[in-house]
């Protein structure tokens, strides 16, 4: 599946309204099959975030100021002489 960009071709105004949609559908969201007398009930969330994802990224895109990027914090030490 081709990963989706909602920054292109829609408004933050559309991609908050996907967003919101999606969100609610979390809730919902089932999927049921029977084989040989047997019921399986299953959430089917994999499309469901697969477009949540895509709409947070959008929204980062269309907007940063209000949804930056995720702060990566790194450091590393290499100390110079070690204390005997």
């Amino acid at each position: 599946m081709a990963a989706m960009d909602y920054s292109v071709g829609f408004t933050k105004a559309e991609v908050e309204e996907i967003l919101a949609v999606h969100k609610l559908e979390l809730k919902k969201t089932l999927a049921g099959w029977s084989d040989g007398g047997v019921t399986v009930t299953k959430r089917r969330l994999e499309e469901i975030h697969a477009v949540i994802a895509a709409c947070q990224t959008a929204l980062q895109k269309l907007d940063p100021a209000t949804h930056p990027l995720p702060k990566r914090v790194s450091q590393s030490f290499v100390p110079t002489s070690f204390a005997k």
